[in-house]
Order: C-alpha cells, then sequence, then structure tokens
C-alpha cells in the first residue's frame, strides 16, 4: 500500500522484484590470451551476483579473450565487489534456461562476426520494503541487460563499469580521484557526539534531579509521566520562545519534559545564506544539520500567505486532510489497543520477521474538506470541533504538493540559489495547521530544505550513523477512524502494511528498559523562527513541535526534498550512509 510522503510505508504479503543492469560493448579480437580460469556458465551468474558485481566476457569458444578485458580485470584485481569472468556464448546465443533468452532493457548490441561483448551485471541488491518473500518468484529472477554503443576502448569502458558497480577504480587500478574524495567525505561526516556528550540517558537524569524523582533509570518512565501530564509546570517544549511567535497553551497537551534538559542539549549551526562552495563543504557532504537565518524573508510567500489570501484563492477547492487527537501525528502505540486487533491475522512467516508485532504507528484518519472549511479548524469556528470531547481534534494539510494542488504559490517562492541546478528537487511541499501539532520521531529518505513562513519549528534531531540505537525496522500500520456525527475518533483499522521510516521509541517518554541503546543517543536542537531554513541531511531522524504565529494562530511551512547526497538502504539500522551514485559528478 502506498504512504504518504516522507512516511514510506511498504506491503507485507507481495514482493517486489529488483532490475538488474548488464551493459554491452563490442571490442575487436586482437588478444592471443585465453583466461580460461574465468569461464562460468550462464546459470553461475545468478549465484554470483548475490555478493558482486560481475563483469562478464561474452565470446565464442574459439576466440581468445580481448586485451582490453583483461587489463580491465587486472585494473579491479583489488576491488572486492567486482568479478571478472567469461562465458562462451555471443548474447543471441546466451539463455538462463531452455527458452529463457537474455532480455535487454534497451536496443540490443549488434551480432557482428569476429567480436566480443562485454557485460556489466549488478550486485543484487536486497529488497528491504517487504517481509514476506515469494519462493517461486526468487528463483524466477533473471538480469536484463542493457547495450553499450559508446567508443571502443578502455576508458570509456571503465566509467561504465564504475557507474554500474558503485566502484571508483583507475585504469591502473588504484582508486580514483573520486574514490579518494569519496573515501574522505565517509570518513569527516558529522557526529554529534563532536560538539556534545548530553545523551538522552543525560535527559532523564535531568529530568530526575529537577523533579526529586528517586528511580533507577530504566524504572523511572510512570514517574516522568506523571510530570508530563502535570499541567503546574507549563511544559512546553524544548526551546524559549521567539519574540514573534506564541507559547503553547498551559493545556496543550502535546508538552513535554524535554524543556527540563533544554540547555544541555546542543543546537544547530546557525549562518546567513552560504556559497554553494560553503554549503557543500562544510554541511551537504558532512551530513550535519544547519539553520540559515532569514533565508526566505524575501519571499512574497512571507507577506502574501495570509489566512484571507488563501481562503479568497482557494476557499472552493477541495483538499485532503489529516486529524489527529491532540496534535499528536504518527506515534507508535500497543496495537492491542485497536478493536480489530484479535480478529485481525498476520501471516506467521511475516510476523517473525517483524521485531516489534506488538506495536503499531498510528496514521491519522482523513477528509476532504473545502480549503474555507479547513481554515475554519484553525479559528476554533470548524464543525470538526466538539466542545465536551475528551480529545481535541488536530487538522492539518501536510506532505501536499504544491505543483500539484496549489500550483499558483509556487511563484511566491524561490529555490535557493546556491543550491539551484545542484541538486535534484524531487518534492515541494506545503505544511500548514493551527500550529499546535507534533510530529513524532522518524527520519525521511531526502534531503531537505525546510522553510518557516509562520510560526515556529522545534525539531529534536538525532544522526542516522547508527540507527541499532533508533531500533529501525519495519512497524506494522494502523488508521485511525474518524466520525464526522459523533466527532471523535476511533481505533479501527489494522493494516496489511508496515512502516519502515518511523521509530518505536518515545524521546517524550523514553523506555530504556525496552531500547537501552536509545540511552546513549545524543539529541540536536534544530529550532526555526519566521523566515528561516533548516537544511535536514537525508535519514536524520526527527521529531517536530510546531508552535502558532501568535497573532494569526497558525504554522505555515514549505519544504524543499531533493535526491540525497548521501544514501543509504532502509530498514536496515546496521547500514551506513554513502555517497549517492546520481551525484559521482559531484566528487
Amino acid at each position: 500500500m502506498a504512504a504518504p510522503l516522507g512516511r514510506r510505508s511498504c506491503c507485507l504479503f507481495t514482493d517486489v522484484l529488483a532490475a538488474y543492469v548488464l551493459i554491452a560493448c563490442f571490442l575487436p579480437s586482437t588478444s592471443v590470451s585465453t583466461c580460461s580460469d574465468l569461464y562460468i556458465e550462464p546459470y553461475d551468474i545468478l549465484d554470483l551476483v548475490k555478493k558482486q558485481c560481475v563483469v562478464v566476457l561474452f565470446a565464442p569458444d574459439d576466440q581468445p579473450c580481448d586485451d582490453v578485458f583483461l587489463q580491465l580485470s587486472n585494473a579491479f584485481s583489488s576491488e572486492h565487489l567486482v568479478t571478472f569472468r567469461r562465458v562462451e556464448y555471443v548474447p543471441n546465443e546466451f539463455f538462463w534456461r531452455p527458452n529463457e533468452p537474455l532480455k535487454w532493457t534497451s536496443k540490443p548490441p549488434a551480432m557482428d562476426v569476429g567480436t566480443s561483448t562485454i557485460g556489466v551485471f549488478e550486485k543484487k541488491k536486497i529488497d528491504r520494503s517487504c517481509l514476506s518473500q515469494v519462493p517461486s518468484q526468487q528463483r524466477s529472477w533473471r538480469p536484463n541487460a542493457a547495450a553499450y554503443s559508446g567508443p571502443l576502448n578502455a576508458m570509456p569502458i571503465l566509467d561504465f563499469i564504475n557507474e554500474k558497480c558503485g566502484s571508483y577504480r583507475n585504469i591502473h587500478g588504484e582508486l580514483s580521484n573520486e574514490g579518494i574524495h569519496r573515501e574522505s567525505i565517509l570518513a569527516n561526516l558529522f557526529h554529534v557526539a563532536s560538539i556534545s556528550n548530553f545523551t538522552m540517558r543525560s535527559w532523564v537524569d535531568v529530568v530526575k534531579e529537577k523533579y526529586d524523582i528517586n528511580c533507577e533509570l530504566q524504572n523511572c518512565r510512570e514517574r516522568i509521566s506523571d510530570i508530563k501530564n502535570d499541567e503546574q509546570y507549563g511544559i512546553s517544549g524544548v526551546c524559549p520562545a521567539d519574540s514573534n511567535t506564541q507559547e503553547s497553551s498551559p493545556k496543550d497537551s502535546s508538552k513535554t519534559t524535554v524543556d527540563v534538559a533544554s540547555k544541555g542539549i546542543p543546537k544547530c549551526d546557525r549562518i546567513s545564506v552560504p556559497t554553494w562552495n560553503m554549503f557543500f563543504s562544510r554541511y551537504l557532504k558532512r551530513s550535519k544539520p544547519v539553520v540559515i537565518e532569514g533565508a526566505v524573508n524575501h519571499w512574497p510567500a512571507m507577506h502574501k500567505w495570509t489566512t484571507e489570501y488563501l481562503r479568497s484563492k482557494y476557499g472552493k477547492k477541495e483538499v485532503h486532510i489529516k486529524l489527529a487527537p491532540n496534535g499528536h501525528f504518527e506515534g507508535v502505540e500497543k496495537a492491542s489497543l485497536w478493536e480489530d486487533y484479535d480478529s485481525f491475522n498476520i501471516p506467521q512467516d511475516v510476523k517473525v520477521a517483524l521485531r516489534y508485532p506488538d506495536l503499531v504507528v498510528v496514521r491519522p484518519a482523513t477528509i476532504n474538506l473545502n480549503f474555507s472549511e479547513f481554515l475554519d479548524t484553525m479559528t476554533g469556528n470548524s464543525t470538526l470541533h466538539k466542545e465536551d470531547a475528551n480529545e481535541r481534534v488536530s487538522a492539518y494539510l501536510e506532505y501536499s504538493s504544491i505543483p500539484q494542488y496549489l500550483p499558483e504559490l509556487e511563484s511566491d517562492i524561490e529555490e535557493f540559489p546556491f543550491i539551484r541546478n545542484k541538486l535534484k528537487r524531487r518534492h515541494l511541499n506545503i505544511w500548514l495547521s493551527d500550529g499546535n501539532t507534533l510530529g513524532k520521531l522518524h527520519f525521511d529518505p531526502f534531503d531537505n530544505l525546510l522553510c518557516q513562513i509562520r510560526g515556529r519549528k522545534e525539531l529534536i534531531l538525532f544522526e542516522p550513523h547508527d540507527n541499532t540505537k533508533l531500533y529501525e525496522a519495519h512497524i506494522p500500520e494502523a488508521l485511525l477512524g474518524f466520525s464526522t456525527k459523533t466527532r471523535e475518533f476511533r481505533r479501527k483499522t489494522l493494516m496489511d502494511s508496515t512502516s519502515m521510516v518511523m521509530a518505536p521509541v518515545d524521546i517524550q517518554d523514553p523506555d530504556f528498559k525496552r531500547f537501552p541503546k536509545f540511552a546513549e543517543t545524543r539529541p540536536l536542537n534544530c529550532t526555526i523562527n519566521e523566515g528561516d531554513m533548516l537544511f535536514m541531511p537525508a535519514f536524520w531522524w526527527h521529531e517536530v513541535q510546531s508552535h502558532p504565529n501568535i497573532e494569526e494562530h497558525r504554522n505555515v511551512a514549505v519544504n524543499f526534498w531533493y535526491e540525497p547526497f548521501l544514501t543509504k538502504e532502509f530498514p536496515c539500522p546496521e547500514c551506513r550512509l554513502d555517497v549517492n551514485p546520481y551525484y559521482r559528478h559531484l566528487l
């Protein structure tokens, strides 16, 4: 089932098979070498690609190895992720099994007499999107092929091998300049430990001292929860209020005890608008968050997007709104709280693969409203509100594509000159609410430029370098129901899908007994005020507490999502960041 942007979901019961690429080129046969120890049968390739990228020479059995092929093989002799092999077939005679010919993703290579063909099979990627794998489909998987039609010499072939195999070798077998740059990048990633020793364990210790709690670390949750719910402390986030924003009401249920320890939590760098070179060298390639102050003050949206303007322009337009109780969006809770828990059946092979089968990510309820009706929810005049309700109904226009749904607004904002034509933009979204919302701990697989137009956002970030501490995993999903008649929420629908980006830990109420390594994590505070922009690198975990503008009682933000410069497989807690092959040209 497809997930909303930024909250990646996956199927549980279907298998998505990856495609793999073969690059072919024609080489004149001039060498008398035999490379007899490299011979393999076609079916052997299927085993080799599970661990390595396989470069294969297709040649008739009476034809010797080509000098260029041997030269390239020697260049990659120390590259453990790449292996060179030969098959005694030309491409049109290559069959995986009878009646299973090699297939091509593009125009097949010409079958000239007296020529050889080199092919590159990418290492098979692990399909992490689905927990259920169908054995018959796995057995039937075959990589497709794509033909190479470039110059017939070693250097362009070397470039294609490096591109398809994710390797960085030069013709002499050494690391290329790009490979040296990549290694330097991965060795110098930003770690919060370099600026602070404050951990989530420190957070609990400070709370214990502040409120004189006498308990052991792993048994403090009940007392901390009592404090969190005690309205007399007026707790409202992790940072003091900014002059142009409003502190949350003392009765705001999204209050936390995090502010008790806020002095110990390190803060993001705060800079003025940088050049590309500064941004790339100090922040992008180091995976280091940074707040760029006043970056969007010049946007027309800053003065133009009033509630009245949006109502006049889009009032009758239907929009898709998310609803959640008390402003809490997409937290994790016990599955046993849901009505269909006893009747919902997860296949045994999937259940065994789930690390947390007893938990669910709570997806918000949805409703379609006219834009004017949605704007009324921010003033308390909406028909969704119920005065005597136990839970406040929070409405949020989130993950909403500006180009797709509100295209006229794009002229009121500007993509930043220091990044334009450097990174590939994937999405442009608007976020609009009454400002009393809490987005629970998750990551997004995009480099993010988050721009604050009205109100304030407090973000607590955790680095993605060791996700075993954040307990990254598939977590089953559940969908809230909402009745427009009773104006009440209902925990009704467990789903046959999982979230791949949500954390099972709760930074407001940490359970160190179940998640002990979370105590070792180091939080980073990145707060943005009106006119500020936050660069949040891909895969950084973040929890977002929004606050309304004091006069307009709303929170408005825009974010640009870019193809990430540093990427990783997910969910995979042990996987590390690496340079995205899409940006090899930047190395």
